[in-house]
């Protein structure tokens, strides 16, 4: 299997330095960048895996990075702040980031996360399939089809819509959701789940299907088949 790739944007040398110590061991290869646009360049030229991207950037802001990288990209997107703001965090979220940290970070807690990324990239020939009215799911590749047409959504969306799914016809509580999709200890609003099932809306919900993600007030969400 070749060797994954990192980018890292930060302006801080110290958070490439420490970073890197952890990743190279673990055959990781690391791009650096310091500001937005050098970040923007290298994705459109380098095949890298995960992003590991700060808010706080000379420039464009990483809010911003993360908007234009959704235009042409689904890569894995971990944002890092530093003013550790639920507002940012949520914000985050809806701009398309898949993970959310707030600094100081331990890098071995941000290792432990792009490996877990990079092992749900990883596409496996014998993976299960969810279906539902017009819609099919593959969760280890990743890959969510509508009508026969590939839709792309980042991890998180596929993660989410793949719970969904796999419950189809049962509420389930946003708390619920948050345990299943984040698979460690959220330390953050549930409003995350809101922002992911606006994005999963927007992406799939149009007139011709037959299917429909609804809010159970005051509990969390379903999918089921329209009635």
């Amino acid at each position: 299997m070749a060797n994954k790739t990192v980018l890292i944007c930060d302006d801080n040398p110290v958070m490439h330095d420490s970073l890197s110590a952890y990743l190279k061991p673990e055959k990781i290869n690391v791009i650096s960048t310091f500001d937005g646009e050098s970040a923007l360049e290298q994705l459109k030229t380098n095949h890298v895996d995960v992003v590991v991207l700060d808010i706080m950037l000379p420039g464009i802001d990483g809010l911003e990075v993360c908007r234009q990288i959704r235009r042409f990209s689904d890569i894995h997107i971990i944002m890092i702040s530093a003013k550790g703001d639920n507002v940012d965090r949520i914000v985050g979220l809806e701009v398309g980031a898949d993970d959310y940290l707030s600094k100081p970070v331990s890098p071995r807690e941000v290792l432990i996360r792009i490996k877990k990324a990079i092992k749900r990239s990883e596409r496996n020939p014998d993976q299960k399939t969810f279906t539902l009215a017009e819609l099919k799911v593959l969760p280890d590749s990743y890959q969510v089809f509508l009508n026969g047409e590939e839709i792309i959504l980042t991890s998180k969306e596929t993660e989410l819509l793949t719970f969904l799914i796999s419950n189809a016809g049962k509420v389930l509580t946003r708390e619920h959701i948050l345990n299943a999709v984040w698979g460690y200890e959220y330390c953050g609003d549930t409003r995350a789940v809101d922002t992911l099932v606006k994005r999963l809306r927007q992406k799939l919900l149009r007139n011709d299907v037959h299917f429909v993600i609804r809010s159970v007030y005051g509990v969390g969400y379903i999918i089921e088949e329209k009635k």
